[in-house]
């Protein structure tokens, strides 16, 4: 009988893979430069390869939209680094939004040659990666990253949730934007992830400063242009009071018994973009919830290793969650 033994996690930055019993083998960057041999579009190179080599490269996943065919080339090469063959079964993690498209991710397997394959919310790893006691009681389960995701979770059950898209995406969108327009200076989106990542904040007496350099507006001329936490500060209070009335939102659909729960155990935090100076009592204050853990960024592929333990669990948690 086959069995699952590898979960893939395909987000907007970062593909992540961990296998049954040995841990994450692959944790590589999203991205590929494609050329032409003969009728085919193949890799040139795939993830930090990709992202470092001067060529132009391309986002499998571009604002939480999947482009399946480079999907496809991105893990064809990553299958053959780690030798993921037929003989494997495969789990796609997916965001709640891209739940729609069970269909293709199963597609996507088989055409890479893989033919046991399921598909589910990526934050029901998240929630077995925190390592919750009492699964049955009712928890609230926020990632943010690149957009956001937003659940209720009984019992590996989503009561509701929702992918909301703000997060990191935007905020890098709006300090380019805010960069170009006020300082004159066209940057790349490398660069307005380095100042969200440096000077991102929800701490209004925030002083960081770092020097970054682009275009000079309608220019092909060179300059260093200076930019301060407190630039960007509006950008991100904005973008993170759209996160929690997102929450708000959420939590006010739910009965008393579910809220009484959120209640008690607050909220459970993780995503890149949630590393920022002041989310706790930001969040704390927006939703009214004095409860507040968090864990890194890998807490889905740490809930995916659980998961990945259990071949009868991964049938029922798919069954609920499909």
């Amino acid at each position: 009988m086959k069995k699952i033994n590898f979960a893939i996690e395909l987000g907007s930055n970062m593909t992540s893979i961990y296998k049954a019993g040995v841990g994450v083998v692959l944790h590589d960057r999203s991205v590929v430069v494609t050329g032409i041999k003969g009728k085919h579009e193949v890799a040139v190179a795939v993830g930090n390869d990709a992202y470092t080599s001067g060529m132009e490269y391309r986002k499998v996943v571009d604002n939480g939209q999947i482009d399946f065919s480079l999907a496809e080339i991105l893990l064809g090469e990553y299958f053959k680094k780690i030798e993921i063959t037929k003989r494997d079964g495969v789990l796609f993690l997916v965001s709640l939004d891209n739940m729609k498209y069970v269909a293709e991710f199963k597609n996507l397997a088989y055409a890479l040659g893989v033919n046991y394959v399921k598909v589910l919310p990526s934050i029901i790893a998240t929630t077995y990666g925190f390592e919750i006691e009492n699964f049955r009681k009712s928890f609230l389960i926020v990632d943010i990253g690149v957009n956001t995701e937003i659940a209720v979770i009984n019992n590996g059950r989503i009561l509701t949730g929702a992918t909301v898209y703000n997060g990191g995406s935007n905020i890098d969108q709006k300090i380019a934007k805010l960069i170009y327009d006020e300082k004159c200076i066209e940057i790349s989106k490398e660069s307005a992830e380095k100042v969200k990542n440096e000077l991102a904040t929800l701490l209004p007496n925030d002083i960081r400063s770092m020097t970054i350099e682009g275009f000079i507006k309608d220019t092909t001329e060179y300059s260093k242009v200076e930019v301060s936490s407190s630039d960007i500060f509006g950008i991100v209070v904005s973008e993170y009071s759209n996160i929690a009335s997102a929450i708000l939102q959420i939590i006010s659909s739910l009965d008393s018994e579910v809220n009484l729960d959120i209640k008690r155990h607050g909220i459970y935090l993780c995503g890149a973009s949630s590393k920022i100076a002041g989310i706790e009592k930001f969040l704390k204050v927006k939703l009214d919830l004095e409860s507040f853990r968090y864990k890194p960024n890998i807490v889905t592929m740490i809930g995916a290793g659980q998961i990945l333990d259990d071949e009868q669990n991964i049938e029922k948690l798919v069954a609920q969650n499909s």
